[in-house]
């Protein structure tokens, strides 16, 4: 993608050469360090990659590991359950 916008960014002089150091380390410019803490902490993926990352995850874990299956919401609920269910059998409670 075409980067034709341009923005000023002013930091505290420490700061900037932790950047600068890091960027080093990495082989990288620090305008692209910037670029990609840009995308990681702000744009971050689509609505449609974070639901494929959950299809994947869940297909890998049920055919990996045999579980969890499910809405992140019913994945919740089934931990939740499991715990109640620990602590009945641990304090002599019912659930």
């Amino acid at each position: 993608m075409a980067k034709d916008k341009r923005v000023e960014v002013l930091f505290d002089p420490a700061d900037y050469k932790r950047l600068e150091e890091v960027a080093r380390r990495e082989g990288k410019p620090v305008g692209a360090m910037i670029r990609e803490a840009v995308a990681k902490y702000v744009v971050g993926p689509s609505e449609v990659e974070r639901e494929a990352a959950w299809a994947d995850f869940l297909e890998i874990c049920q055919q990996e590991l045999g579980g969890p299956v499910g809405s992140p919401e019913e994945i919740k609920e089934e931990i939740l359950k499991g715990y109640d269910e620990d602590e009945a059998r641990l304090y002599g409670e019912d659930s």
